[in-house]
């Protein structure tokens, strides 16, 4: 019985621990989502400001957006992630280039009507393997845009996933490019073609 109660307080006392040791970083990964919010909304009206409405303003726009919020080595990486290890290096650098246009074209379709409303954090959401889901809302009406952010643990100044209208942008990718693949018989060079039209 002694014995029992001594394992049963080492547990609680370890289990508190541990919780005591993962309190500080859950509030430090909060904070530095929150200040992703922050800088992205700062952008975001930059953006608005040098379009005014031009799409190929918006479009120079949103490619320092996801210059700078996106992690596309390990979006194109994950979206690829078939035939990321039979690419050259070439290759790679190419088809990272080619990915990072697609979620430049994908943003400006995505914000082509963005009018410079608040973007606010409304969710931080832990996910398994310590990733964090932030979600947020341009806009405060009926019709804002919600965007999710999937935010790495080590490094969450970008994000290695984003959803918006309600699709992982890195799923989509991995679901076209597989499709697209199969159609050219596996060739990555003209799979890079593709991502290119």
């Amino acid at each position: 019985m002694l014995i029992r109660l001594r394992r049963l307080v080492t547990h609680l006392w370890i289990a508190g621990a541990a919780a005591a040791l993962a309190g500080p970083a859950c509030a430090q990964s909060e904070a530095t989502a929150k200040v992703f919010v922050s800088q992205l909304a700062d952008t975001m009206r930059e953006l608005h400001g040098r379009a005014q409405g031009n799409a190929a303003r918006i479009r120079i726009g949103c490619r320092d957006v996801v210059g700078r919020f996106f992690n596309l080595e390990s979006m194109a990486k994950a979206a690829g992630e078939n035939i990321w290890d039979k690419m050259s290096a070439t290759q790679r650098e190419t088809y990272q280039g080619a990915f990072g246009d697609r979620m430049v074209a994908e943003c400006g379709r995505q914000f082509a009507n963005y009018q410079g409303e608040t973007i606010k954090e409304i969710n931080i959401r832990s996910l398994p393997g310590g990733d964090m889901l932030v979600t947020t809302r341009f806009g405060e009406n009926e019709d804002a845009k919600t965007v999710g952010w999937r935010l790495r643990g080590g490094n969450p100044s970008a994000a290695i996933d984003v959803v918006w209208a309600g699709t992982s942008a890195v799923a989509k990718a991995r679901s076209d490019f597989a499709a697209a693949l199969h159609g050219v018989n596996g060739n990555v060079d003209a799979l890079i073609a593709f991502i290119r039209k």
